[in-house]
């Protein structure tokens, strides 16, 4: 792993098209992902990014500045690392610079309203997806998947989320907390949805980076797709079996995309209103 990030990685990351992934750690001290594509280097040792709507990911921080981050490019070359939390502000050239790219100068709705900064720990080279792999790894799910349904679940994931996570052409992104305390995001592409309780997966491609997970471990993973449709999703991992699958139980189920956001699942019961005569 690197300690400074290069001129090119430097260049890469300043791009408005990529996928720009956080990881924090939630009240629960579970790990938490959200997408934020406003990600990029400021200086070798010093990332950061915009925020332009309200989320968890921002109070996580104030929290507990120990951050997990991978970047992604459109040819699918990805690099992830390490950050931790270190100031904000509201005014400034990096304010200026987030606020004139096209993406957010003549958007009256979601313009770039504070700019956080974080200390670089570390960060990988570059990796690109295997998709060969990762395809026929996706296959090898898909057959299985219906052996790993928890019939006796009520329904925890929504039809269009369980029908999304199913897609082969969703993204899905796994976080967990490492030895370090810090958040680590692996890319899991090859997971899907077995049934509407859990996600099921095959440590393969990236069997080294999973190696860690242990069976009850809380973990995070996040269904993307590049029509910006998201969800995040939390619970308890099984462990892998001698084939290498697994699965986690979906705990608590979070709305990451705007305009509100918030978890949907375990479901909050509707109050009525009541208002006092005055």
């Amino acid at each position: 792993m690197n300690k400074r990030m290069t001129e090119a990685m430097m260049e890469e990351f300043a791009q408005s098209i990529k996928i720009g992934l956080v990881a924090t750690i939630d009240q629960q001290h579970e790990p938490h992902i959200t997408v934020l594509s406003t990600l990029m280097g400021k200086n070798p040792t010093t990332l950061m990014l915009g925020k332009f709507c309200e989320g968890l990911s921002k109070e996580h921080i104030q929290n507990e500045p120990k951050c997990g981050f991978l970047i992604m490019n459109p040819q699918k070359v990805f690099w992830y690392g390490k950050m931790t939390y270190a100031s904000s502000t509201k005014e400034g050239d990096d304010y200026t610079l987030y606020n004139n790219q096209p993406l957010y100068r003549y958007n009256a709705y979601f313009g770039i309203n504070t700019v956080y900064y974080f200390n670089l720990k570390e960060i990988s080279d570059d990796h690109v997806l295997p998709m060969g792999t990762i395809i026929m790894n996706a296959l090898k799910v898909m057959v299985k998947k219906h052996k790993f349904v928890d019939r006796s679940s009520e329904q925890v994931m929504k039809p269009w989320a369980q029908k999304f996570t199913s897609k082969l052409d969703t993204l899905l992104f796994l976080s967990y907390i490492d030895q370090d305390d810090h958040p680590v995001i692996v890319p899991i592409i090859q997971a899907q949805s077995a049934g509407s309780s859990r996600i099921m997966l095959k440590n393969a491609p990236y069997t080294e980076l999973l190696s860690p997970l242990v069976k009850d471990q809380k973990i995070a993973i996040l269904a993307f797709s590049m029509s910006m449709e998201t969800v995040l999703l939390k619970g308890r991992f099984s462990g892998f079996d001698i084939k290498g699958y697994g699965y986690m139980d979906i705990e608590r189920v979070y709305n990451s995309m705007p305009p509100v956001h918030g978890y949907v699942y375990p479901e909050v019961p509707i109050e009525a209103v009541k208002f006092e005569r005055v």
